[in-house]
């Protein structure tokens, strides 16, 4: 099979659990040990996929520091190809430290502040014709954040996959701004959408910032064509498929969340390596949130399982969920 391309964003992820009080008084704390693990939204999705035994390239920019040569080792183990990550002296490969909660949820905040490689990707350092070959594309709105080198290219990349055939993934990722989203941003999020054979994204939480009226349901509907299905992942809802004749639901599992760090990254694989595999769109659908729900009951987002494992998984929880 010909090889599955992600483009977009890669760092790490410094995870930082709240330290835990043990008794009522508070007079006894526990501190969880942090830990350092590959991040971003694309690489988390390569990263799983690789993992899901699809051959898998990742396309992207790192600086040449301890973080970007931590980014190409740990894509590296994962079984990604990443002779195509640019790796620029005068870029910084952003650390995002990962809060969490006593709930599992997770509060993130990205250092340095300056000179981010994730906003950077040289179009005329990348082989279009690997994207024409390529058996599925797929990148993220965390790669069409700001108004950088990074857009243009993602949307270029897109472009070129769609009309040669090749099929292609979007997931919307939106970043708010005290609750609203820059209109550039915006736009570039649509333009995306309209070379992408599957749109994904969270419900409430993004599609509602892409139309009007506050129905999100309405709004990621209105994205479904013909030659588009809008995937809309719910989190303890299970997830979502939108085609204009039908809606599948798929329900999530019952689980002991320890975060949800890259849940949605990885989701985004399963979904994919099983529509490349011939699966339904229930199918893929319930793979996506088998790979998510393996992934939340373990720290981090490189906990993810090989395509054993998920099958292991989904016996085990859909049998109990019955």
């Amino acid at each position: 099979m010909p090889d599955v391309l992600v483009v977009g964003d890669a760092n790490v992820d410094i995870i930082v659990p709240f330290p835990k009080f043990l008794d009522r008084e508070r007079t006894r704390v526990e501190y969880p040990q942090p830990c350092l693990q590959g991040g971003g939204t694309c690489a988390n999705t390569a990263a799983a996929l690789g993992k899901l035994g699809l051959s898998t390239l990742f396309w992207g920019s790192v600086g040449n520091d301890q973080y970007g040569r931590y980014i190409l080792d740990d894509l590296a183990r994962a079984g990604i190809r990443t002779d195509q990550i640019i790796i620029d002296p005068h870029l910084n490969t952003v650390a995002v430290f990962a809060f969490i909660d006593e709930f599992g949820e997770r509060y993130l905040w990205g250092w340095p502040r300056e000179r981010q490689a994730f906003k950077e990707l040289d179009l005329a350092r990348l082989d279009l014709d690997r994207v024409r070959a390529a058996a599925w594309v797929h990148s993220s709105g965390m790669a069409l954040a700001y108004d950088s080198s990074a857009r243009y290219t993602v949307i270029t990349l897109l472009r070129a996959a769609r009309e040669a055939g090749v099929p292609t993934s979007f997931d919307v990722n939106l970043r708010l701004n005290n609750g609203t989203v820059d209109s550039d941003f915006k736009q570039a999020v649509l333009r995306a959408i309209e070379y992408s054979s599957f749109v994904l994204g969270s419900g409430d939480d993004e599609f509602r910032y892409l139309g009007t009226g506050g129905d999100w349901r309405a709004v990621a509907a209105g994205f479904a064509t013909s030659t588009r299905t809008v995937v809309v992942r719910m989190g303890a809802d299970g997830s979502m498929g939108i085609t204009p004749q039908r809606t599948i639901h798929a329900p999530a599992f019952d689980l002991d969340v320890v975060d949800t760090v890259g849940a949605g990254d990885v989701y985004n694989a399963g979904f994919i390596a099983a529509m490349l595999r011939g699966g339904s769109l229930h199918d893929a659908l319930l793979a996506g949130n088998g790979v998510a729900g393996y992934s939340v009951t373990h720290p981090g987002a490189r906990h993810t399982p090989d395509r054993r494992e998920l099958q292991t998984f989904l016996k085990r929880t859909v049998k109990a969920s019955q």
